[in-house]
């Protein structure tokens, strides 16, 4: 059995290869001739469509994660009605002010609440719906997926925070100056 299935492969892959190899006839005069295609490398293969949120970020100095996930992640789904709350914007350490480092400390604060509230409307929901009926495969990964997603925006809001104290001191607070 599995001798034939062997052969089989080959068969499909010896045909498969002969159109690649097949002799093809020369180009008559005068007739425009097709220019080769051009190597591309796997790096420029990588590079992203505009518009595309998944692009790679390889950086020796990244400390934090910043591509954006898909708008989709954070709307409602299913009816839920759980909306996820909008990252706060980083602080630049080294240019801002005291009061403005305060602030962006309190924006995190104030994002780690709703985010926290936004996880138990998902989690309310999903038991609620378990309850009426059992949950398909999609739902519950869709909304694993968003749980894991928020968790993933709690850190990277406390490690932008910590960014900005840590850039803020290394420039010297304004007490100082």
């Amino acid at each position: 059995m599995l001798k034939a299935i062997a052969i089989a492969l080959a068969l499909s892959g010896g045909l498969a290869a002969a159109d690649t190899l097949a002799a093809r006839p020369a180009p008559q005069p005068g007739a425009q001739v097709a220019a080769p295609q051009a190597f591309q490398s796997q790096s420029s293969k990588s590079q992203p469509a505009a518009g595309q949120t998944f692009a790679g970020t390889c950086s020796a100095t990244a400390t934090v994660d910043s591509r954006v996930e898909p708008a989709w992640v954070s709307q409602s789904y299913a009816g839920d009605g759980c909306d996820a709350p909008a990252l706060p914007k980083p602080v630049d350490g080294y240019t801002a002010s005291r009061a403005q480092v305060l602030a962006g400390m309190a924006a995190q604060k104030t994002y780690i609440a709703q985010a926290n509230i936004y996880q138990s409307c998902i989690a309310d929901f999903v038991t609620a719906r378990r309850e009426k009926k059992p949950i398909n495969g999609a739902l519950n990964l869709i909304e694993t997926h968003r749980l894991a997603v928020s968790q993933a925006d709690q850190q990277k809001a406390a490690a932008q925070v910590q960014i900005a104290i840590r850039t803020f001191n290394e420039a010297g607070s304004e007490d100082c100056k």
